[in-house]
């Protein structure tokens, strides 16, 4: 099923001028039912990019092209909902696999068999963590090899108001749980949401980013970022500056030079309150992109159109738009609308049809659907 997209928003911005956005084809993968969550890979080495979501109950493999569903896994408890995976390499076999978590939840990943069929076994990533609401892969350590980054949503158990990162065993479908190290330790309190990775002081080493959104939590409604201290298994906590407080229902931020000055800014979002916006560094200094978008929960930083500069996406579940950010070079932004009928609490950009491009994978929330738009430039 493909629906056709090209919608002229004219935006008054800081730079004065508005572009048409394109026609930009709607795929529909699945209408399941409400997902949270979607990843996009090869996952049985035909060549073509699959996806991966979740709605109450099930973790699913649809195959592309015809979006073939395979069951991989069914939670004990069917109405608990899949909130946020990832996809990555994890017993380096060559094959991808899946990680994620039922909310609420102990986090566990899938092993990909590298057959194409169901028979996916589960295991578990950390005993601990409950509630958690986000994953995020990154070489934290610098080794080369991806390490998962995960929070503890709720303000209790033995890692209330943290979040750690993971480090993959070295035997990890026979080991007990992964390699944790807590860097943020009882000091993101608050309903911490999404993370964003990437070294802002250009030691080498990434940093790792926090939106924290508040109610019911308290001391939330912040952004703020944790310095890696750039050794390899550190124990140790690290240290924590604030980007800014009072940003209601805090979610996204991710790390890019959006101006182009060489110096790291934030793209960031209010996902449960309103408004997209970008922090300039270094000071933090807070411009607003799109201040009418209503509970804009995900966010993606990419470059869309092939300049060579970063680009913004995202969707409002409340207003029911999905958008992209045009990106000047210098951090002036003209909205483009790609659809007023679809939800969304997690968007990816990815190639999805191979030809070199950046398309947009999004996962359905309340529309009860996986959707992916695909980018015109090609």
């Amino acid at each position: 099923m493909k629906h056709f997209f090209g919608i002229l928003i004219v935006v008054t911005t800081s730079s004065g001028f508005a572009l048409k956005a394109g026609e930009w084809k709607k795929h529909v993968v699945t209408q399941s039912g409400r997902t949270s969550t979607a990843v996009a890979a090869d996952f049985d080495g035909d060549g073509d990019v699959d996806v991966i979501s979740g709605y109450p109950g099930t973790v699913s493999l649809f195959l592309a092209p015809d979006w073939e569903e395979l069951v991989l896994h069914r939670f004990a408890k069917p109405k608990g909902n899949l909130i946020h995976s990832e996809v990555l390499d994890v017993d380096g076999d060559g094959d991808m696999d899946w990680a994620g978590s039922q909310a609420p939840g102990m986090p566990f990943w899938l092993e990909n068999p590298g057959d194409g069929s169901g028979a996916w076994a589960a295991r578990i990533i950390d005993h601990d963590i409950r509630g958690i609401h986000c994953l995020l892969k990154a070489d934290v350590d610098n080794d080369g090899n991806q390490d998962l980054i995960i929070n503890n949503f709720f303000p209790d158990g033995m890692l209330a108001d943290s979040v750690a990162w993971f480090k993959v065993p070295k035997n990890p479908a026979m080991a007990e749980r992964w390699e944790r190290y807590v860097f943020a330790d009882r000091t993101a309190r608050g309903g911490s949401h999404y993370f964003g990775f990437g070294d802002l002081d250009g030691d080498g080493w990434g940093e790792i980013a926090i939106g924290a959104k508040g109610a019911p939590f308290e001391d939330g409604n912040w952004f703020a970022y944790w310095k890696n201290p750039g050794k390899a298994d550190v124990k140790e906590a690290w240290e924590k500056t604030l980007i800014a407080g009072n940003q209601l229902a805090a979610t996204n931020i991710l790390p890019g030079d959006l101006n182009g000055d060489g110096v790291m800014d934030f793209l960031a979002s209010r996902g449960h309150s309103q408004g997209v916006i970008w922090f300039e560094g270094p000071n933090w200094t807070l411009h607003t992109i799109d201040q009418t978008i209503k509970s804009p929960h995900s966010l993606t930083l990419a470059d869309l159109d092939g300049d060579g500069d970063l680009d913004g996406a995202s969707c409002g579940f409340e207003s029911r738009e999905v958008a992209w950010y045009e990106n000047d070079g210098k951090g002036r932004f003209t909205k483009h609308l790609l659809d007023d009928a679809q939800e969304s609490y997690d968007l990816r950009s990815v190639d999805m049809d191979g030809d070199g491009d950046l398309d947009l994978l999004n996962a359905g929330r309340a529309t009860g659907n996986v959707v992916w738009y695909e980018n015109p430039l090609r």
